[in-house]
């Protein structure tokens, strides 16, 4: 059960430039735990220290240290934007850390961890194309999972339950002959999400990475969304991009870890507004 721990360091939510070096400070704090697995805790998925990310415009985010555990469903939560997204595509194995060192699933290489660590949810990566049939996606997931010898039949009803159905469970397969545009944003988003389980390649995945929970708008979708990745970490650890931290009361077993990767936002020393009030009123409505 998601539960409060003791903090290790002094988080720092908004931009605080070490004047000495330049950096842009962010952190990161575990503040919920799921029960530990029986026979014990496994080997952390990841172990990140010191790592960063910089783009033209300045820090992305970092130095950061952060410890994802090797099982279960983890949120890593924040302020969206860039830096998340930026962190997801480092831990997913498809952006270098500038510095630090980053272990993920036992590996340091990021071409031998992109291998065995799905990412959704990244538009720049698996955006679907709204004009485009869902059987016309299937059929090229399948001719780029074929020998380039072979021919590659028309995806049926048969392939698209075998590549989606693990990832849908109960929940009922869009139409295989309509259009993206025609489907929910979850829906979307659970495709996009079993095509990344089943990478062309045939290589094994140990590691899920999904960016961006609340790109599903409707919330009880997003709900539905929670419970689907909840039962894919029965089977592999789930890391998740998410601004706020899920409802105990719907979903009690998942890590929490606030995120601070906010280096590249300005923030006003004055807000405007009486933020002591703006937290309470939050954090009573809380979901």
């Amino acid at each position: 059960m998601s539960s409060e721990i003791p903090e290790t360091s002094e988080p720092h939510p908004h931009r605080d430039d070490d004047e000495s070096t330049g950096k842009a400070t962010t952190s990161s704090r575990t503040v919920g735990q799921r029960a530990t697995p029986e026979g014990g805790e496994p080997h952390p998925a990841v172990i990140a220290h010191d790592i960063s990310v910089r783009g033209e415009e300045g820090p992305v985010y970092g130095p950061l240290d952060v410890e994802i555990p090797g099982t279960g469903l983890t949120v890593l939560s924040g302020r969206g934007g860039g830096g998340r997204t930026a962190l997801a595509l480092t831990i997913s194995g498809r952006m270098k850390p500038r510095t630090g060192t980053l272990e993920v699933l036992g590996e340091t290489k990021p071409s031998v961890i992109r291998r065995h660590v799905a990412i959704a949810g990244v538009d720049d990566i698996d955006l679907l194309d709204r004009d485009v049939r869902i059987h016309v996606i299937l059929t090229e997931h399948r001719a780029w999972s074929t020998p380039w010898i072979m021919w590659t039949p028309r995806a049926d009803q048969d392939y698209y339950e075998s590549v989606c159905r693990p990832v849908f469970g109960e929940r009922d397969l869009p139409p295989l002959d309509a259009y993206v545009s025609q489907i929910s944003g979850l829906d979307r988003l659970l495709i996009r999400i079993a095509l990344a389980l089943r990478p062309a390649n045939g290589e094994e995945i140990g590691m899920l990475v999904m960016d961006d929970l609340e790109q599903v708008h409707e919330f009880d979708d997003r709900l539905i969304l929670v419970t689907v990745l909840s039962r894919l970490a029965e089977d592999i650890p789930v890391v998740v991009n998410a601004v706020n931290r899920l409802p105990d009361d719907f979903l009690p077993d998942y890590t929490l870890i606030e995120l601070f990767t906010d280096a590249s936002h300005l923030q006003p020393s004055h807000a405007g507004s009486d933020l002591d009030r703006i937290h309470r009123i939050a954090k009573e409505a809380e979901l």
